[in-house]
């Protein structure tokens, strides 16, 4: 045997001594820049984020301009998320560099490497709305969706028929990540998935994915449970958390009834036109648990929330975009609907009793549900639209005859109702009194279509 045939037979034989017995070989190393896109950020402001393998940050290039991007977070490893239940812990590898420039004021379009972002436009008529997004893999709930046939993770069939819409901003309503835990031996379905809250399962879950998309049109990132710092909060903070600047963290250890500081984001608003905006509000960690009345956290919630009162007075209409919803209903396997219970929700009664929210609020944007349905209302209150069936495990469906009988919360009564329990997406559309919501499935073909006029729903 020739000495280039021994050390061929050496490589491999390494190779195969390397990857455990059951287990999928090691994905290489990435190379270069992974993907860059452009974000709405506190400020108010607009941002090119990238990530990249590079030892350094790319460069942005416009019109005869350059500007190297600034690093808002290094390759690293982290401690497994504080306070995480899941039965399988590890270290938090992050190989990738995350990059940050504020997008130049003159600039039409910036390239970054092979990649080419465009302005966000003066006015934001047409906005996808995803959520709910990443492939469900969960050992403490015996969950393993199968993330390898996109008939079930279609997540990457939402973005192709929500790129083809051409939008002038996309939306996501949080949960990116769900790939918490190994795939079980066996199951071909989810077989070769990496895990873990690190880049490579941030990566497989969204960044792949959503690259076209990413780099189509300008984004709108609303925080999940699932990014929640006891979960996939370090990515979250790194890759598209709204605050600029080097990367907030976690704190990796909190005191019995504290909360981390880095689930704490103030909300912030993003001009839409002269006369509409979306109010971004971080309800990661309020979503399972209201603080007891009157305690400190209490009172910092409460702030949260006259924040964003005063940030309704900056335009006339604006959409309340959180991840949990407080009125709408939890889907059953019956169709049944069921009660929602969000830690905000008490606080909410007690920022604005019986409307929730300051009148310029015509509608609220939410997920968490995986599920898609829209709430307009008899009572004075503004629509709920529930867009939560961007690809992760349905969770059953809702009659609309018994839910349009049912009240969310006590006194709150129905107007109009729909849901839809299959994979999709919607596009809000801007109109002279409101906004037009169409609904899709994953093929692109419509499954409902509403008006909004002032905060009255039409369906």
């Amino acid at each position: 045997m020739t000495p280039r045939a021994l050390a061929l037979v050496s490589t491999l034989l390494a190779g195969c001594a390397a990857t455990p017995p059951g287990e999928p070989p090691a994905a290489p190393p990435a190379v270069g820049l992974q993907q860059a896109w452009v974000q709405a950020v506190a400020g108010p402001g607009w941002a090119v984020r990238a990530l990249t393998a590079e030892a350094s940050c790319p460069t942005l290039h416009w019109a005869g301009a350059a500007a190297v991007m600034q690093p808002r977070s290094a390759p690293g490893e982290e401690p497994s998320p504080p306070g995480n239940t899941q039965p399988e812990r590890r270290p938090t590898q992050f190989t990738l560099r995350a990059c940050e420039a504020p997008w130049p004021a003159d600039a039409t379009s910036v390239q970054v490497g092979a990649l080419t972002l465009r302005a966000p436009a003066a006015e934001l008529r047409r906005i996808v709305v995803i959520g709910d997004t990443g492939c469900r893999l969960k050992a403490s709930d015996k969950d393993f969706q199968a993330c390898n046939d996109t008939s079930r993770w279609p997540f990457p069939r939402v973005l192709a028929r929500a790129l083809a819409l051409k939008p002038d901003l996309v939306v996501h309503v949080g949960d990116y990540h769900y790939r918490e835990s190994p795939c079980p031996p066996g199951l071909a379905g989810c077989a070769g998935s990496p895990w873990g809250y690190g880049d490579d399962a941030w990566q497989a879950d969204f960044f792949q994915p959503a690259r076209a998309l990413l780099a189509a049109a300008p984004w709108v990132f609303v925080r999940g449970n699932h990014e929640a710092c006891s979960r996939a909060g370090q990515g979250w903070l790194r890759y598209l958390d709204a605050e600029p600047g080097t990367a907030r963290a976690c704190q990796p250890e909190v005191a019995a009834g504290s909360v981390n500081e880095g689930d704490f984001t103030a909300p912030f608003a993003v001009p839409l036109s002269p006369r509409r905006q979306l109010i971004v509000f971080d309800s990661a960690e309020i979503g399972s648990g209201t603080p007891p009345a009157g305690s400190p956290a209490w009172a910092r919630w409460r702030q949260q929330l006259d924040r964003v009162t005063e940030l309704s007075r900056e335009r006339t209409q604006s959409l309340f975009l959180s991840h949990h919803p407080s009125l709408a209903f939890s889907p059953s396997r019956s169709g049944a609907p069921g009660t929602v219970r969000s830690g905000l929700t008490p606080l909410l009664e007690d920022a604005t009793p019986g409307r929730l929210l300051p009148p310029g609020v015509q509608a609220t944007l939410h997920g968490h549900l995986h599920i898609h349905q829209v709430l307009g209302f008899a009572t004075n209150q503004p629509a709920s639209l529930v867009i939560g069936n961007g690809g992760s495990a349905a969770s059953g469906r809702l009659n609309a005859a018994a839910a349009l009988r049912a009240e969310p919360l006590p006194g709150v009564q129905l107007e109009t109702f729909q849901s839809h329990s299959e994979f999709g997406f919607s596009l809000l559309t801007a109109t002279p009194l409101g906004w037009q919501l169409q609904a899709f499935n994953t093929l692109g073909q419509p499954l409902a279509t509403c008006t909004l006029a002032g905060q009255r729903l039409r369906c």
